[in-house]
C-alpha cells in the first residue's frame, strides 16, 4: 500500500515539474496574455436571426478570413455593420443600404465601407443629420435583400433605401449558388455570441501561458476550418466561373439562362413596388466587375444596360459606376488588385485584358469613397435628400 502511494506521489510530482517546465518555456517563448490584445477576443463574422441586421451583434474584431487582408469588423447591437448604434431621433434622416459583399465592404475597415463613406459625405453637405445603416451581407442577391426588407429592414423605418448591385447578382440565382448563399441557408448557420468567460477561465487566460497557447491553437484550427469551408463552396464546382461569365456578359440571351435573368428582374421590381407601397423612396448603385474596366478588351456592360432599363421603368434613380470608375482611376487603385508580371494570360479569353492582375476583386477603400461621393451627387440631383 505504501509502495503504491509512493509511486503515485512520485508520478504526481513529476507531472507537476513537467508542467512547470513547459509553463516556463511557454512564458519565455510565446507568452502573450489575451488581456493585452488591442481588440477583445471573441467570435468573428457570423449570422444572426434576431435584431435588425443579419450579422452577429456587438462584434469588435479584426477579421482574418483572408489572412493577407485583415480588416476591422464592428457591428452594433442591432447586427448591422455600423460603428454607432441605430439613432432613433426623429430629426435623423435614416438611409438603409442593402446588398452583398460590395455593400458590406469586404476586406476594408468599418469607416472605409461605402455606407460609412456615404454617411460621412452626406453629413458634410447637409444640415440635417444623416445615418446610413449598413445591412450588406456577403453572398446576398435581390431575393435575399427583399426577404430581409420584409423580415427586418422595413421595421427600421428608413427614409430612403439604397440597393447595391454587383454583376454576379444575376448569377446568384443559378441553382448551385442558391444552394450555398440563399438567405435561409446562411441564417441556418446563425450562432449566438460566445458566453463571457467564467472567473476560472479569465484567471487562466490572464495568468497561465499554457492555457493561452491552447486557446490560440484552438482559434487557429477554427480559422482553418472556416477557410476550408469558404474554399469548398465555389472553386471546387467545375465550370462555375465560366457559367458566371456566360450568364452575365457573354450569353445573356441563351435559353438556359433566362430563368436567372427573369427571376432577378421580377424580384427587383417586386422590391421597388414594396417600397412604393410604404412611401419609401429607393435608389440603386451598380459596381462593375473589374473585367469590365478596360475600354478595349473588357467585358460588355450587359447587366448595367438591363438595370438602366428596369430602373427607368420604375422611376428609381440609378448610378452605373462603370464610367465613374473609368474616370476616377484604374484597377489597381479602385480594387484590391495588383499588377502581376508573371500572370498566365490566355490571349483568346474574353477577359484577357485583366488577367495580368492578381488579388481580390472587391473595391479598395478608395473605390468605396469614389462610389459614395458619386451616389451622393445622384441623390442630390434627384431630390432624395433633406436640406
Amino acid at each position: 500500500m505504501r509502495r503504491t502511494l509512493r509511486i503515485s506521489l512520485l508520478i504526481l510530482v513529476n507531472t507537476l515539474v513537467i508542467l512547470l517546465v513547459f509553463e516556463l518555456l511557454a512564458r519565455a517563448i510565446l507568452w502573450r496574455s489575451d488581456m493585452n490584445d488591442a481588440l477583445p477576443v471573441q467570435q468573428g463574422f457570423g449570422y444572426s436571426v434576431g435584431g435588425y441586421g443579419d450579422l452577429l451583434p456587438n462584434l469588435d474584431v479584426v477579421e482574418r478570413l483572408m489572412p493577407v487582408r485583415p480588416y476591422w469588423l464592428k457591428t452594433n447591437s442591432a447586427g448591422l455593420r455600423n460603428t454607432d448604434e441605430v439613432n432613433d431621433s426623429p430629426d435623423v434622416f435614416r438611409v438603409l443600404a442593402v446588398g452583398d459583399s460590395f455593400m458590406y465592404g469586404m476586406y476594408v475597415h468599418n469607416p472605409e465601407t461605402f455606407p460609412a463613406r456615404l454617411e460621412e459625405t452626406l453629413n458634410q453637405r447637409l444640415n440635417t443629420p444623416v445615418q446610413v445603416l449598413n445591412a450588406g451581407v456577403p453572398g446576398y442577391t435581390i431575393a435575399d435583400e427583399l426577404d430581409y426588407l420584409k423580415d427586418k429592414g422595413l421595421a427600421l423605418n428608413p427614409d430612403l433605401v439604397i440597393f447595391g448591385f454587383y454583376t454576379n447578382d444575376i448569377f446568384d440565382f443559378y441553382p448551385t449558388m442558391r444552394q450555398y448563399f440563399a438567405r435561409p441557408v446562411v441564417l441556418s448557420y446563425a450562432e449566438a455570441p460566445p458566453a463571457p468567460p467564467t472567473p476560472l477561465q479569465a484567471f487562466l487566460r490572464d495568468n497561465v501561458a499554457l492555457y493561452s497557447a491552447y486557446r490560440r491553437l484552438r482559434g487557429q484550427v477554427g480559422q482553418a476550418r472556416i477557410e476550408a469551408e469558404v474554399n469548398r463552396i465555389t472553386p471546387t464546382v467545375p465550370g462555375l466561373e465560366q457559367v458566371y461569365k456566360d450568364i452575365t456578359f457573354l450569353q445573356p440571351d441563351a435559353p438556359d439562362y433566362q430563368d436567372e435573368w427573369q427571376m432577378y428582374e421580377k424580384t427587383l421590381r417586386e422590391a421597388f413596388a414594396l417600397l412604393r407601397e410604404r412611401g419609401i423612396p429607393a435608389a440603386m448603385i451598380a459596381w462593375p466587375d473589374l473585367s469590365q474596366m478596360p475600354l478595349d478588351g473588357g467585358m460588355p456592360d450587359v447587366p448595367q444596360r438591363a438595370l438602366t432599363r428596369i430602373t427607368g421603368d420604375e422611376g428609381v434613380p440609378f448610378l452605373d459606376l462603370l464610367p465613374v470608375y473609368r474616370e476616377a482611376g484604374d484597377i489597381t487603385n479602385l480594387y484590391l488588385m495588383y499588377y502581376n508580371p508573371n500572370a498566365q494570360v490566355d490571349l483568346n479569353a474574353p477577359d484577357a485584358a485583366v488577367q495580368i492582375y492578381s488579388g481580390d476583386g472587391h473595391p479598395s477603400a478608395y473605390g468605396h469613397l469614389v462610389a459614395a461621393r458619386a451616389l451622393a451627387d445622384v441623390l442630390d440631383e434627384n431630390r432624395l435628400l433633406p436640406e
